[in-house]
């Protein structure tokens, strides 16, 4: 391939079939009300839940206050990912993925029972902790490193979703760029591995937004790289605004193709490239409807990166910002 894969990235680590389970444990995020109101404008308050998690993902509500509820609740979503990773993919590894909300924002004595519960029931080989960079204390990040053994990689996933401190505060992110800087710098110096979330939102971010946004996740030494595309979803604050106005900017297959081979071609040659398109259940979708397929998509940007002789760095040429002084 022409960027660095996460799927070559484990062949290379594990030599055997690896693939993550994620997990809701049942947290929630500082950026919303008590009563599940607020938060990011593009954010419909389900969190991101795994395919085969979501047969509960309708109308099911975690008792989030129960400690109980929610180990409970891991159990039974650890047993149906183990069960279905195995029998689909024949995966002989697994990842425990914390990926629904903020999955920091809780006591340290609860994260610690939570987490500790969950890598009890399997031999994990890679913890992953998806979270706010508003929510990476010292004594959590601690925490998080405590489970790094020789035989187990920790990851802390923050969303940047744009170096524009402009477009945060219109998508109410509730941080800054630097709040994600000092983050990725506190998170790094505990020797865990860190994965950005970028998100690509034409009606906010121009071209030099977004090259802007990669040279951060460069200039901190972020490991691997979400891309994900903005999209409307039933009760959100966007949908309202697209309702009432009746026009959202979302881009092309063709376009998205382009910005894709953009950035990567503006990444460190060797951060890891996890995502390139968001996958939201069509039910929850407003706009746009149809998602081009994961498969296509790979390969058409394979061949538009072949055509126009580009490669993953090559077009590495800028002096860094100076993030990190």
């Amino acid at each position: 391939m022409r960027w660095n894969t996460y799927s070559e990235y484990l062949n290379r680590r594990y030599s055997k079939k690896l693939y993550r389970i994620g997990v809701d444990g049942g947290f929630s995020c500082p950026n919303r009300c008590k009563n599940g109101s607020g938060g990011c404008t593009y954010c419909d308050g389900s969190g991101s839940v795994a395919v085969y998690q979501r047969g509960e993902e309708k109308g099911y509500e975690l008792k989030k206050d129960l400690l109980k509820a929610r180990i409970d609740s891991i159990d039974n979503q650890i047993k149906r990912g183990l069960e279905f990773i195995k029998r689909r993919y024949k995966a002989e590894y697994a990842a425990l993925y914390f990926q629904s909300f903020s999955n920091t924002f809780d006591s340290i004595e609860n994260l610690k029972k939570v987490y500790d519960y969950a890598l009890s029931l399997y031999d994990f080989k890679e913890l992953i902790v998806s979270t706010r960079p508003d929510l990476l204390s010292d004594e959590i990040c601690k925490l998080l490193s405590s489970y790094q053994t020789k035989d187990r990689e920790v990851w802390v996933e923050i969303g940047l979703q744009s170096g524009n401190d402009k477009t945060l505060k219109k998508i109410n992110r509730g941080h800054d760029s630097k709040c994600f800087i000092a983050a990725v710098n506190r998170v790094k110096s505990y020797g865990l591995k860190v994965t950005a979330h970028l998100l690509l939102m034409p009606s906010y971010d121009s071209l030099k937004d977004i090259e802007d946004s990669v040279r951060i996740i460069n200039d901190t030494a972020c490991d691997g790289i979400k891309i994900h595309n903005i999209h409307i979803t039933h009760n959100t604050v966007l949908e309202r605004s697209y309702i009432n106005s009746g026009c959202f900017s979302t881009m092309s297959y063709k376009r998205h193709i382009a910005l894709l081979a953009f950035i990567i071609a503006r990444l460190n040659r060797d951060i890891i490239v996890f995502r390139l398109l968001t996958e939201t259940p069509r039910a929850r979708l407003v706009y746009p409807i149809e998602y081009p397929d994961k498969r296509d998509l790979i390969e058409n940007l394979e061949k538009y990166m072949e055509n126009n002789n580009i490669t993953q760095g090559s077009l590495l040429l800028y002096p860094k910002l100076g993030v990190n002084r």
